[in-house]
């Protein structure tokens, strides 16, 4: 497509997005980890997030030596939770293999951890003027429309047929390298957007390439990327236990791997699938089911404990209903497996908890609690 480039440079310096805190930057660290966080996270979002992170961890040797628990803390809420663990241990990487130095070639950068292909054009494009397209989903969009690609974008033979038509849209001049690249995300979250584009609205002709858009000639941009047909979500109830002793909660520490990975939640019967929300409240739950985590010295205590309504908590793939049961103990009443810890409520502030195990312990004032 020709001037493909200079039309969108020349766009960016009227239209582009202002103010983010990551535009314009140089450093490769605080340009990684802007990058990491907008991965399935909207930029309202990110903003404060961003900043908050960088004053904790203003510079990959400070991320590195950091303990891993301080990172998801710090992340908990934004959800993806390998994307910390990942960030934790490409920190840990860059200090110990490249001396604190993030490497400059995309393919370099493509072998750490967390750090995919389009991920790792970025930062080189943006840092180091290199001359790769990103391909990130608004690029993938604003490309498939304005080629007019109808197939699946989840395709080997489509994603690379992008790849390359990315890379043969690039400005010549590589020192346009961080403008055109902020400039490609800026247009597809702004103008050719998933719904609602520029171009469908009668009032506007924002979009500056009307006249080459074989997608908006053909008049099939809103069938542009291929949507595939997506698969109910599944609907998963369980309970969790909220158990105290004076001044503490047990806790378990979820495995890496899986939902929650690496954060701090309260006990809870492994998830039961049902097939719809009318069987949230037949599901019943007893001590037994967790067993795997902690035995009572006096099972009536759990029998006696009050069970708070359940709450709702969406993810992508699916929806959770937990009821609380709350639990008052002695220490010495309970046996509890490695994965549990009994932690002092005024440390709660200080460790990665679930969005919904932290809502639910400030609803009860537990958090901040001395």
């Amino acid at each position: 497509m020709k001037d493909f480039a200079k039309k969108l440079i020349d766009w960016h310096q009227q239209h582009g997005r202002k103010g983010l805190p990551w535009q314009g930057l140089k450093d490769p660290y605080k340009v990684w980890l802007s990058e990491i966080m907008l991965q399935q996270t909207q930029v309202a979002t990110v903003i404060d997030r961003y900043q908050t992170f960088l004053v904790k961890f203003p510079n990959v040797q400070t991320l590195a030596q950091a303990p891993l628990d301080e990172v998801m803390a710090l992340w908990a809420g934004l959800g993806y939770y390998t994307r910390a663990r990942n960030l934790h241990a490409c920190a840990k990487m860059i200090l110990a293999q490249y001396a604190g130095q993030f490497p400059q070639l995309p393919e370099q950068l493509n072998q750490l951890p967390g750090i995919g292909q389009s991920t790792a054009r970025a930062i080189a494009a943006f840092c180091f003027n290199h001359p790769a397209s990103i391909l990130d989903a608004n690029v993938q969009r604003l490309i498939a429309r304005t080629h007019g690609i109808q197939g699946s974008l989840k395709t080997r033979a489509e994603n690379q047929k992008l790849w390359i038509l990315a890379d043969n849209l690039l400005p010549k001049d590589a020192q346009l390298m961080p403008t055109y690249t902020q400039a490609l995300m800026d247009f597809g979250a702004t103008v050719c957007k998933p719904t609602s584009p520029a171009c469908q609205n009668k009032f506007s002709s924002s979009c500056i390439y009307l006249a080459d858009c074989l997608a908006f000639k053909d008049q099939t941009v809103l069938q542009i990327p291929l949507k595939i047909k997506k698969v109910p979500s599944k609907i998963v109830v369980s309970e969790m236990l909220l158990m105290m002793d004076e001044e503490n909660i047990l806790l378990e520490k979820r495995p890496h791997s899986g939902i929650w990975g690496g954060l701090w939640t309260l006990p809870e019967t492994p998830w039961v699938e049902i097939k719809s929300e009318k069987e949230v409240s037949q599901v019943e739950f007893k001590i037994d089911q967790f067993r795997h985590l902690i035995s009572l010295a006096n099972p009536a205590a759990y029998q006696q404990g009050r069970v708070l309504a359940p709450h709702k908590h969406v993810f992508t793939h699916r929806t959770l209903y937990f009821s609380t049961r709350i639990v008052k103990v002695s220490k010495t009443e309970v046996e509890w497996n490695d994965a549990c810890h009994w932690i002092k409520l005024s440390e709660l502030a200080s460790i990665g908890l679930p969005t919904p195990v932290k809502k639910l312990l400030e609803d009860f004032q537990l958090l901040d609690r001395v």
